[in-house]
């Protein structure tokens, strides 16, 4: 561009400029997203994943790790028996919760740990998103709709139905009539399914016939799946009438359970899960 003095910028003057360099394809528009190889994967070795069968923020993690294709140690903690709250763990995480991924940073040789399910996930993305598949819509307004999923899941229902909060509200009750902590928690599912059974409808009716199997109308999973699938686990669990409650949650669910990526993450799949059940 071409300035003169004081600033305005006119057709002559002070001209300043760069040399681009040659570029060989010049049919490629400048915005295209451009394949290429995932010089990223070799940063990062030797990951480990800590967390339990029975917890579904690990499996939302396993399945992420399945879409990206990454080999990892899985390393249980038993979380039933109090295993979160040793002190290697709570080293591991302040929060003394799961999943917990660790890896080593091969440039630096340090030690690497993320928490959090959700922060897990978008790293996993953002470091590698030219491997394995994506969880992630092209479309924003889907990309945008999968992440409203996966908080309706993680912030509305999630911290409403973990054990420490129901054992906090019958320990309150002391013997009193009233709610249980049971009860509590299948109230938060009923009314968080009951938001996800219509924001889904809403979304699947929006593309009419070109509408696919997963959660989201898509044709592979995303992140709104990787949520979704867990939580109807839990659901049953607290005893929820997901049939009345949230058909087409249970049809994407069913469309999920034949993916490779959650063939791979299920709980029954881990090595901690009990041969008994």
């Amino acid at each position: 561009w071409c300035t003169k003095e004081g600033g305005d910028k006119v057709g002559f003057g002070v001209c300043e400029g760069k040399v681009l360099p040659a570029i060989s394809n010049l049919g490629t528009p400048a915005h295209a997203n451009i394949c290429r190889s995932d010089s990223k994967k070799d940063n990062y070795s030797h990951f480990k994943l800590y967390g339990h069968w029975k917890s579904s923020s690990a499996w939302r993690v396993r399945t992420a790790m399945a879409a990206k294709a990454i080999p990892y140690e899985s390393i249980p903690v038993n979380f039933l028996e109090g295993e979160h709250k040793s002190d290697a763990h709570s080293r591991r995480n302040s929060m003394m919760q799961i999943p917990v991924l660790e890896f080593v940073n091969t440039g630096s040789g340090e030690t690497v740990r993320i928490t959090q399910s959700m922060a897990i996930i978008e790293f996993l993305e953002e470091m590698f998103p030219n491997r394995g598949g994506t969880l992630f819509p092209a479309d924003p307004i889907d990309r945008a709709a999968a992440r409203e999923a996966a908080e309706i899941v993680n912030s509305g229902i999630q911290p409403l139905q973990n054990l420490p909060i129901l054992n906090m509200i019958d320990s309150g009750r002391e013997g009193r009539e009233g709610l249980t902590g049971k009860d509590f928690g299948k109230l938060a599912i009923e009314k968080g399914l009951f938001a996800l059974e219509a924001m889904v409808g809403k979304q699947r009716n929006s593309k009419g016939k070109g509408c696919g199997p997963y959660a989201l109308g898509t044709f592979s999973p995303t992140l709104a799946d990787v949520f979704i699938v867990p939580q109807l686990c839990n659901a049953r669990r607290f005893c929820v009438d997901v049939e009345s409650l949230c058909p087409t949650l249970l049809a994407a669910e069913a469309a999920a359970a034949q993916h490779a990526w959650f063939k791979e993450s299920s709980p029954k799949e881990q090595p901690d899960h009990p041969s008994s059940m």
